[in-house]
């Protein structure tokens, strides 16, 4: 059979003869640019024109014939280039280039049809990697000519599979580096990981050993101490036991971790405060001493003053007694309280410093003699100032005969410029003066400083002392000790 094949455009047109060379007819075949640019093709390029992703056809010699807007906009290549001629093989980089001819040859002979990724070369030489699902172009043979690749930028996934690479890199630093014991352990009482802080701390020579441990059993005193689900996502303290036995104070930051709704496991960190714990309870120790100390020492300054001025022997004490009896009414906290107390006691203390002779005086004091006596506020405030207190020990002492008026002494202040502490104290000073014996009168009851303080009630004194301080003892609920 003789054949003659005449290319018209976009076609091949072979005319066919018989034996004898006689004209049989023509066949017309498709060429492939024809397959390319077919009207079926056109449409589909049109679909793909409004696609985010990258869409190129390849042919087999590996030449783009056809790309998408957005691989213009991805790449940074023009139409008129991909027209003259681009290589697949010029838009990955180096390194890509052998796994992306493998691939296309293992395409081109119909081995497989499977995603890929690469990484891809715009034409400013930045990259940006994708994954490409290809699809292959027929001839109407059913022929492999060409490969329709889409392409997904995965810029955003990588740096996203980054950053999460980077979040686990950085917690297994934390994890494997921490001084403290982080662990994760099932809800039956098996660990499933430990960090090496943790071994080190329980005494074990590798984490193989530690893992393989029933917790509740070997690791807990007791192994209902170990706490449940819902006493979990808290700090407690807890004693362990290490391997060779002995045991360990620790504070375990534990929470619940929950899959799809379910508990799945614990994990929590632990901290080894044996230490702290022997040094809190020998802090604890030194404080009770100093706490006793000091209160010796008040108590001895208190008797002092007292040898001064024996007439008003208990005074401060009486004092102290009512003020600190006031201040839990008014529900002050115990540290206030506790301040409250200690100026109380010594209040006076200034009185050391003036002439016994006006101290021990049975009579009345001339105006000279009591303008001395109140120099003792102040005199006490200076002595007080030079010790350090916790609390505002020498102002007190300096305001508790300020009044709510100004009418008081020695810096007439006013209201709430004078503390609270020395207001309670005030109240408490002059009900304790009148219902005691003095050397100039008798006693003159309860009765008559109730109803000293109520006439004074927010002029002379505070209103909510006054109040707090009158429900004390019309509700029996205090009275001076003789």
């Amino acid at each position: 059979m003789y054949r003659k094949c005449i290319e018209l455009e976009n076609l091949k047109v072979t005319r066919l003869k018989d034996a004898g060379q006689n004209f049989k007819g023509l066949k017309i075949i498709e060429t492939e640019e024809a397959i390319f640019n077919s009207n079926g093709n056109k449409k589909h390029r049109e679909l793909t024109e409004k696609l985010n992703e990258i869409i190129v056809e390849v042919n087999r010699e590996g030449k783009i014939v056809y790309a998408n807007k957005n691989a213009f906009e991805k790449t940074g290549y023009t139409k008129e280039e991909i027209d003259k001629g681009i290589n697949i093989e010029q838009v990955v980089v180096p390194e890509d280039r052998l796994k992306l001819l493998d691939n296309f040859g293992d395409l081109f002979k119909g081995k497989r049809l499977s995603r890929s990724v690469y990484t891809l070369k715009r034409k400013d030489g930045s990259t940006f990697p994708v994954i490409t699902y290809p699809d292959y172009i027929l001839n109407s043979e059913g022929q492999i000519i060409g490969i329709r690749e889409l392409l997904v930028d995965m810029t955003d996934f990588k740096e996203a599979e980054d950053k999460i690479r980077e979040s686990e890199e950085r917690y297994r630093s934390l994890f494997e580096n921490s001084l403290d014991g982080i662990y994760r352990t099932t809800f039956e009482g098996k660990y499933i990981d430990a960090n090496p802080s943790l071994v080190k701390m329980l005494g074990y020579d590798c984490k193989e050993q530690l893992l393989a441990i029933d917790i509740p059993t070997q690791l807990y005193i007791k192994k209902e101490d170990r706490p449940a689900p819902n006493k979990r996502n808290k700090i407690f303290e807890t004693q362990l036991k290490k391997k060779d036995g002995s045991v360990i104070t620790v504070e375990i930051n534990s929470r619940v971790i929950y899959k799809n709704g379910k508990p799945v496991y614990y994990e929590g960190i632990v901290r080894d405060i044996t230490q702290r714990k022997i040094t809190e309870v020998k802090l604890n120790e030194s404080y009770q001493k100093l706490r006793k100390t000091l209160n010796d020492i008040i108590n001895t300054l208190a008797s002092i003053i007292e040898i001064r001025d024996p007439y008003t022997s208990g005074h401060q004490k009486r004092v102290a007694s009512l003020a600190i009896s006031i201040a839990k009414v008014m529900g002050l906290d115990n540290d206030k309280i506790e301040c409250i107390k200690i100026a109380a006691l010594i209040h006076d203390i200034g009185k050391i410093n003036l002439p016994t002779s006006i101290l021990t005086r049975p009579g009345r004091l001339s105006e000279i003699e009591y303008d001395m006596i109140k120099t003792h506020a102040q005199l006490g405030h200076d002595m007080i100032s030079r010790v350090e207190f916790p609390w505002p020990i020498a102002n007190i002492i300096l305001q508790h005969h300020e009044r709510i008026d100004g009418s008081g002494y020695p810096n007439r202040l006013k209201g709430k410029q004078i503390v609270l502490e020395a207001r309670i104290l005030a109240v408490a000073d002059v009900v304790e003066a009148m219902a005691s014996h003095r050397p100039y009168r008798p006693s003159l009851g309860m009765n008559k400083a109730l109803e000293e303080i109520n006439s004074g009630r927010g002029k002379l004194y505070d209103a909510e002392v006054v109040d707090a301080c009158t429900k004390l003892i019309k509700n029996k609920k205090f009275c001076f000790e003789l």
